[in-house]
């Protein structure tokens, strides 16, 4: 017997409304539309596509005991809530539980509830109260069983904690079982991120063969905004010990796995098994600290055709961390999720947080042996001739010749030193690529690549007083190296024909773009463009809105990543459809019915000033000069 089953009939139950409705006090105020059956059908469908509700059933299996008692079915499967979920998103709701709840109860049709396996609510006045109370339940135990499979830190989150106690759950915490469900939650998110990729029409989904990608986190807030340090949590365990009337103390933080994200300033990146010990100070501001997670987000970019909008730029990755903790790990992921796009790997892009703050072991050996190569700007200290090898300088992810010029070797300093300007130093980076040691042999096995000087081989690209030209070279101009640039002593470069070097010694700089070309800053700029666009996108107070807390009130580290998921699924469906959209527009401007679109007489027979076009065929006039009036007095011309 459930709580809907009791009839209030016989008491003449009849509340005095005044000038409400009942329909009015059971939607408390709000109007209860009925979403249409295609549309339900449809996020049911998009549901099942991506495979997650199989990979659900497989984690309760292997989580389930040898022996179980069994228990009453579901009244609302994992299916049914999910596609509630993404319901919510696409409309713009709040993604709360009672609105799932009532959308249950009130919105769907008799065709959706029997796709969706719901049974009929008692929609009568009389126990509405009770009815929506246990339609709630069920709601909130369906996200919950979903939840428990992947949360990796499970706690009480109901009340405020003594720091006691928060230090108590952080010594019982299983990071064995944190890693395990991560890896699921992770899971969870590619499969729903993958499925809005595939719904991309085929020409779209395959404009390129590879997938290029630049990543970066921000900020996401939590429902419970108190939060606290490991740098100072033992002094206040300590307080709170030699406190003997323990009501006066204040309450504590309710969430444990939480951190601090630092606005402005210097971050950290802690590696697994180190403590973040970031703390807000006074000095610093409290308003440069946000108690919350990090969404690590990676968007797809194009290396071929930058700026040239051939796809839309969706949200191919995504996972969540802790603030300033395993960030280089979390790039990584990223880059290993895009791969189940089914495309091959190509550029990863980034901000100075990752490639040129981390170390080779954390990011670097893992991207390039996923296949990524990195495109990213460099740290202050890391400009310039940086060290060598058998005479060659690493200068900026290239090994160049000893005789490079120095103004060539600086270029970089001395355009953000404001010493050159910005014309001068791409005219020097086009200079100093002449003097780059060419590739003769591809990288083997064991990571050693040759590279020969820059004056040998069949296509020299300079001239060296220590080298003789091939006859066959062809005969153009080319920079020469002066002797005065040249080290009084000659290393293995500048004397064998080739030589062998290991491509761990430049694997941390290199890059898929040589730094400072026109073509690097035209990738780099698209690339850092697209993520700072998309992370605006998604945070702004429109659609999604994931850094706020205030519309998704569910507590803990799981729970956020799966609404952040539907949310970020919703948020590339949306651009799907707004990319589909803008073709068919342009499209149509180009062609009327099939046939090319009529140009008007004003331009077919005139030159239009307004957008300075000219007639099919006519070529634009050479402008002449109006020559400056003078009154042969040196000055500006006296008026008369």
């Amino acid at each position: 017997m459930s709580a809907g089953d009791i009839d209030y009939a016989f008491n003449g139950y009849a509340p005095d409304l005044g000038g409400m409705t009942q329909t009015e006090v059971m939607g408390r105020g709000r109007i209860h539309q009925l979403i249409d059956d295609e549309t339900v059908a449809l996020m049911e469908s998009r549901v099942r596509k991506t495979g997650v509700l199989e990979r659900l059933q497989q984690w309760t299996d292997e989580d389930a005991s040898g022996v179980s008692v069994g228990g009453r079915p579901s009244l609302i499967s994992e299916k049914a809530l999910l596609t509630a979920l993404l319901l919510l998103a696409k409309e713009g709701t709040s993604m709360f539980l009672t609105s799932a709840r009532d959308l249950f109860m009130f919105r769907l049709s008799a065709a959706s509830r029997e796709l969706l396996s719901l049974e009929t609510p008692r929609t009568a006045f009389v126990g509405h109260v009770a009815e929506k109370s246990r339609w709630y339940a069920n709601t909130s135990r369906a996200f919950n069983r979903i939840n428990a499979l992947m949360d990796p830190f499970p706690q009480e989150r109901r009340h405020s904690k003594t720091y006691t106690q928060i230090q108590e759950i952080l010594r019982m915490h299983d990071e064995d079982l944190a890693d395990k469900r991560k890896a699921r939650l992770d899971e969870f998110t590619k499969l729903f991120l993958v499925m809005t990729y595939n719904e991309q029409p085929r020409d779209i989904r395959r404009a390129s063969k590879k997938v290029d990608v630049s990543f970066d986190q921000t900020y996401v807030g939590t429902p419970t905004t108190k939060g606290y340090s490991r740098k100072n949590l033992a002094s206040r365990v300590k307080t709170e010990t030699e406190t003997k009337e323990k009501k006066t103390l204040k309450p504590g933080p309710v969430d444990a796995f939480a951190g601090w994200h630092v606005t402005t300033g210097e971050r950290i990146d802690a590696p697994k098994g180190q403590i973040d010990n970031t703390t807000p100070t006074k000095k610093a501001g409290s308003a440069n600290y946000r108690w919350g997670w990090e969404i690590n987000i990676a968007v797809r970019v194009d290396s071929e055709a930058p700026g040239q909008h051939r796809f839309p730029g969706l949200a191919v990755a995504a996972t969540m961390s802790l603030p300033n903790v395993r960030v280089a790990e979390e790039a990584v992921s990223l880059m290993r999720a895009t791969k189940a796009l089914g495309l091959e790997a190509g550029v990863g892009d980034a901000d100075k947080q990752y490639w040129a703050n981390s170390t080779t072991e954390r990011l670097h050996d893992d991207a390039l042996n996923e296949g990524f190569t990195p495109s990213t700007d460099y740290r202050v200290d890391r400009l310039g001739h940086q060290g060598g090898d058998h005479g060659a300088l690493f200068i900026e992810g290239s090994t160049y010749c000893p005789g490079t010029p120095k103004p060539l070797q600086n270029a970089t300093k001395e355009l953000l030193g404001h010493i050159i300007d910005t014309a001068t130093y791409r005219e020097r980076i086009k200079s100093r690529s002449a003097f780059q040691l060419h590739v003769k042999e591809k990288p083997d096995a064991k990571g050693r690549t040759v590279l020969r000087c820059p004056a040998l081989g069949p296509s020299p690209t300079v001239t060296c007083p220590l080298r003789e030209l091939l006859k066959t070279a062809t005969d153009r101009p080319r920079p020469a190296v002066d002797s005065a640039d040249l080290s009084d002593f000659t290393d293995t470069i500048c004397i064998k024909h080739s030589v062998s070097f290991d491509t761990a010694e430049f694997k941390r700089t290199a890059q898929a773009f040589e730094y400072g070309t026109p073509e690097w800053d035209r990738f780099h700029t698209h690339a850092r463009n697209s993520i700072e666009s998309l992370n605006h996108q998604i945070k702004s107070g429109g659609t999604e809105d994931i850094e706020s807390a205030s519309r998704r009130r569910v507590r803990g580290f799981g729970a956020a990543q799966i609404i952040v998921t539907i949310l970020l699924t919703n948020f590339n469906l949306r651009k799907i459809a707004a990319f589909i959209s803008d073709k068919i527009k342009a499209d149509a401007k180009k062609h009327v019915h099939g046939e090319p679109a009529l140009i008007r007489r004003r331009d077919r027979e005139w030159h239009n000033p307004y957008t300075d076009t000219y007639p099919l065929g006519v070529e634009r006039p050479d402008k002449l000069k109006r020559p400056d009036a003078d009154d042969e007095t040196g000055g500006p011309p006296q008026r008369i």
